[in-house]
């Protein structure tokens, strides 16, 4: 009778002849820190070159990944607000008032929006509604981790409401005509990221 070996077993034994993975000899990567101001904010360059666009498409990008950024190009295409507002009343994980996803004290019971919150209020969650995306009522998310807030303007969020922005000089290839100087890179005002920094209620 063949002998059997679990899962484990094989794994195991096949890993005592690889040798321990290490990249310590792979191309060392590019570590970029462009010019900043005394409050760490970049400073935006005169460049409209095409090698400064590749530069801050990478730059976008990393915002994208890491901060959930989105305009019409780059992002998640559901999370970006052509109204430019992302408000909680517009957001597809409102039903009846009610956030499908976060929850104020008591996992599983979803938080109820104030007519406030419906018009001003956002997280780091929010996207557009849409017929053809059905939501799960969670409500497992608490209000601090999604980064709750509700915007001191009554309207909502963008980067056009963001004190971190600023006009480009120059507008780029795809017409973005605002800098972010949190990542170094042109933006629409209609985008936004979860590190938006609008005044919010508190």
């Amino acid at each position: 009778m063949a002998q059997r070996f679990s899962v484990m077993e094989v794994v195991d034994a096949l890993a005592v002849d690889e040798a321990p993975y290490d990249n310590l000899e792979a191309s060392v990567r590019v570590i970029r820190n462009p010019p900043r101001d005394k409050d760490g904010l970049c400073l935006q360059p005169d460049d409209a070159s095409a090698e400064r666009e590749v530069i801050m498409n990478e730059n976008r990008q990393r915002f994208a990944g890491h901060f959930k950024y989105a305009d019409m190009y780059v992002g998640i295409g559901r999370t970006h607000d052509e109204q430019t507002r992302y408000n909680c009343g517009r957001c597809n994980q409102e039903a009846k008032t009610k956030c499908q996803l976060l929850y104020e004290t008591t996992k599983g019971v979803p938080f109820q929006l104030t007519p406030e919150a419906l018009q001003a209020g956002s997280c780091g969650d929010w996207e557009n509604k849409c017929a053809g995306d059905p939501e799960m009522r969670l409500a497992l998310k608490s209000l601090e981790s999604a980064g709750f807030g509700i915007a001191l303007n009554g309207i909502g969020f963008s980067c056009g409401r963001c004190p971190f922005a600023e006009a480009a000089r120059r507008p780029d290839s795809r017409g973005r005509g605002g800098y972010c100087r949190l990542g170094d890179f042109t933006t629409f005002y209609s985008a936004c990221c979860v590190l938006n920094g609008a005044p919010t209620k508190e």
